[in-house]
């Protein structure tokens, strides 16, 4: 059952992947957000989420997600009929093979999903960072997160991508990331900057999912073409 989220015509070996859906997505960010309040609320013995490290926080983001909201459907839409789990710290290689142990923070599969050039890179791939006075959105977020979507490390089949921020108080998306993006032009070409996601809400423990567009630096190496633009949307949670 696929709810019309998927183009089901695709020519098995071309790249990229058909485009995941904005409302496959949206569904999946709406999951990410209950299992955020889910952990504030239910904190678990021996885990602080204001002080735990970054692979810390996204263990537990991962363990609640499936554990208990796909486990228990609590968001409309994320259940076994359309989505699949994605094991944490999978080793998936880059876009030409010169990398080969790569870990992306978080993976989304999809029942269903058209035939693909490679079913293995066939996923909403994830990347999670702190934002906050150690963890700038300039050097952290974008240098050590959204680079790796650019530069073909992570979701090189595919046409859009999630990125998550861990955003202590007095870090939010505007100004944070704009400024951080103009600051890098060169290493990411940015064609549409951030902008709110008119079908998201803001909450309590999230800000509007905003979304942006990017040039990739990288060619196919199975067809010599330039990687078209991504697309990539920012979700980012209060820690405090």
């Amino acid at each position: 059952m696929t709810l019309g989220m998927f183009n089901m015509t695709a020519d098995e070996d071309e790249l990229p992947h058909k485009p995941l859906s904005p409302r496959a997505c949206i569904i999946v960010e709406l999951a990410l957000v209950r299992a955020w309040r889910w952990m504030i609320e239910n904190p678990q013995p021996g885990f602080d989420l204001h002080t735990a490290l970054e692979n810390g926080v996204t263990h537990r983001l991962h363990e609640t997600l499936f554990d208990v909201v796909f486990k228990k459907e609590l968001v409309d839409g994320f259940n076994k009929e359309i989505f699949t789990i994605g094991t944490r710290g999978a080793e998936l290689r880059n876009f030409d093979g010169s990398k080969r142990d790569l870990k992306p923070d978080l993976l989304v599969g999809f029942i269903n999903r058209p035939s693909v050039a490679y079913p293995t890179q066939d996923w909403l791939f994830i990347e999670c960072k702190p934002v906050d006075s150690d963890h700038t959105g300039g050097a952290h977020y974008c240098d050590k997160g959204i680079i790796r979507f650019i530069r073909g490390d992570y979701a090189w089949t595919m046409t859009s991508a999630l990125m998550i921020g861990y955003a202590r108080s007095g870090y939010t998306i505007l100004p944070k990331l704009p400024e951080a993006l103009v600051s890098r032009k060169k290493e990411i070409p940015t064609l549409d900057a951030p902008q709110p996601c008119q079908a998201s809400k803001a909450g309590s423990v999230n800000e509007v999912v905003h979304v942006s567009r990017h040039e990739r630096i990288f060619k196919y190496v199975e067809t010599g073409k330039a990687a078209p633009a991504i697309i990539i949307r920012h979700l980012w949670l209060k820690r405090d």
